[in-house]
């Protein structure tokens, strides 16, 4: 990966973090004062923090590998992971382009629904994910998560009693990844139409 690549991730991971409510002070204080060079290092990730996101870049083979053999270690209890990276339960893992093996995708996935019990998630991106904000795309409606509430009032009014009725959004989805979409959630959709103006509809992530 080129050294120049990293102010086009770190510009659309703070665009991505403000949209989820992220408020990103330290997380630009931090990274306005390292080298690019730095993200490079064999010895170290490095890392940075929102208010409610830990994000931790390993952009080397050994790092990844160094990463995940810790996320493994704490598995039965991510408190002392969470505490080495600033005591978020919702982490960004940042690896280089290169293909994770089947396992390391599986083993992420359990580590993901641990986090998940403890209110926060576990999300992993390529760098060529991070270099540009698909929001932004003109074919890409906007796309909304909504809240438990909010989706209990739109089950309400369209009288569907089991989110297994609903349209279906995959958490893989560029879409889903970017705003944060957890497995049974809903997403709000808003399209328009020439006639009919803007109109809504929903899909659970599954």
């Amino acid at each position: 990966m080129e050294i120049d690549k990293i102010d086009y991730v770190i510009e659309n991971l703070k665009e991505m973090l403000v949209a989820r409510g992220d408020n990103i002070d330290e997380f630009e204080e931090h990274e306005a004062e390292l080298d690019r060079e730095t993200f490079f290092n064999e010895n170290y990730p490095v890392n940075f923090h929102t208010s409610n996101t830990a994000i931790i870049f390993a952009l080397t083979k050994n790092l990844r590998s160094a990463v995940i053999d810790d996320l493994k270690k704490n598995a039965s209890n991510m408190d002392g992971f969470v505490r080495k990276y600033n005591g978020k339960y919702n982490i960004i893992l940042v690896f280089n382009n290169d293909m994770l093996t089947t396992p390391s995708v599986s083993y992420l996935s359990i580590i993901d629904k641990i986090l998940q019990k403890k209110n926060g998630m576990l999300q992993f991106f390529h760098v060529n994910e991070l270099l540009f904000n698909p929001t932004k795309h003109d074919l890409v409606p906007p796309h909304r998560k909504l809240s438990a509430d909010e989706a209990k009032e739109v089950m309400e009014k369209y009288l569907i009693k089991s989110k297994g009725q609903m349209p279906l959004i995959l958490h893989t989805d560029v879409i889903a990844k970017w705003i944060g979409l957890k497995q049974g959630e809903l997403v709000e959709i808003i399209r328009y139409n020439e006639n009919s103006g803007k109109y809504y509809y929903y899909r659970c992530c599954v």
